[in-house]
């Protein structure tokens, strides 16, 4: 599996678990609304922007995990 295959792997798994769409997603995490429609269809993010989507990934599951129950 190449990186840009696990990476669009990584933000579909989030959107699974998290219920976000995708829209919503690219909106909140880079200003972009279209940014997962456009991973699908194959789009190589930039150094940047993946590194963007990872700490927007790690701080909604960290807010997750720290909701009170």
């Amino acid at each position: 599996m190449t990186f840009s295959e696990q990476f669009a792997a990584d933000v579909e798994a989030f959107l699974a678990s998290s219920g976000m769409t995708a829209t919503a997603f690219g909106k909140d995490a880079l200003g972009d609304p279209s940014f997962v429609t456009d991973l699908r269809r194959g789009r190589s993010p930039g150094l940047g922007s993946v590194d963007k989507v990872y700490e927007f990934i790690r701080a909604k599951n960290q807010a997750s995990a720290e909701a009170p129950q």
